[in-house]
């Protein structure tokens, strides 16, 4: 079993717990949080968007797979001359399209696709953002963001997947460890065997975190539980988690999660030479 088989088996089994125990992970999944993805992009950039901004040039078109409500990908659109959002959610769509409105920002699409497209595109920088752990056909969708990069391609993640920050919670609540996500250490041996040798930049002070309303109160301390794991038996979770509220949050004014696992910003890139289609 080459890297790539692996990291599809990961996928595949993880896929398969989280549907048997909670909501399946897909496009749809994300579209009652897709506001939350809708970031200011005349903002000062998180330093892990600003490392892709110092490599990029000031009339690069930019192509953005998976790029949701444009968090990322509008932030460079401001730097670069266009972007292309390839992004399958029709409410992440919305929300990006309600975004570059806002901001009067021209030569923004959205293209309502997965990945790869089914027709060649290309584009001087090609980046997805917290995309990969989720593709359980890891090698054509990076095959396709090279072919795609006249030159550059980027990987924005964490050492920790998002996925993965809540795994002593997902023990907790359902009684069982959880199938790991794949990540950069599944990713990297991919690209190597795909005879690409990325940099990889590790930000030491830029670690994992979201605006979220905290809750107020035990009540709300689970309904925060279940937007984090969507389980299917919501009261088997509350039965097991009710007791231990006071050790999954440090309670003050607000309740902070105290389960999530430390995670780094980082970012995976590498130059190309790509033909121009």
């Amino acid at each position: 079993m080459n890297a790539a088989e692996r990291y599809n088996a990961m996928v595949r089994a993880t896929e398969d717990q989280q549907a048997r125990l909670a909501e399946p992970f897909g496009p749809s999944y994300w579209d009652r949080f897709a506001h939350t993805y809708r970031f200011d992009p005349e903002r000062l950039p998180e330093m892990q968007i600003r490392e892709v901004i110092r490599r990029m040039q000031m009339e690069d078109e930019i192509i953005e797979v998976g790029g949701g409500a444009g968090r990322v990908g509008l932030p460079l659109r401001l730097r670069g001359k266009s972007l292309r959002n390839v992004e399958p959610s029709a409410a992440m769509r919305e929300q990006f399209r309600l975004a570059i409105r806002q901001h009067g920002i021209t030569q923004a699409e959205a293209i309502a696709s997965p990945w790869p497209l089914s027709e060649p595109i290309s584009a001087d920088l090609v980046v997805t953002s917290d995309v990969t752990y989720f593709i359980s056909d890891i090698e054509p969708f990076l095959r396709a963001m090279h072919e795609a990069a006249r030159r550059r391609a980027a990987i924005l993640t964490w050492t920790v997947p998002p996925p993965n920050v809540n795994a002593e919670l997902f023990r907790l609540a359902f009684s069982e460890p959880q199938a790991p996500w794949p990540s950069f250490r599944d990713l990297l041996p991919v690209l190597w065997e795909m005879d690409i040798v990325p940099d990889v930049l590790v930000i030491n002070d830029e670690p994992f975190t979201w605006p979220e309303l905290r809750p107020t109160d035990d009540d709300e301390a689970l309904e925060f539980v279940y937007n984090e794991l969507s389980p299917r038996d919501r009261d088997a979770v509350a039965e097991r988690l009710r007791p231990l509220i006071g050790e999954l949050f440090m309670r003050d004014d607000a309740y902070a999660p105290t389960w999530r696992t430390p995670s780094r910003a980082m970012l995976i890139t590498w130059e190309t030479e790509s033909p121009r289609l």
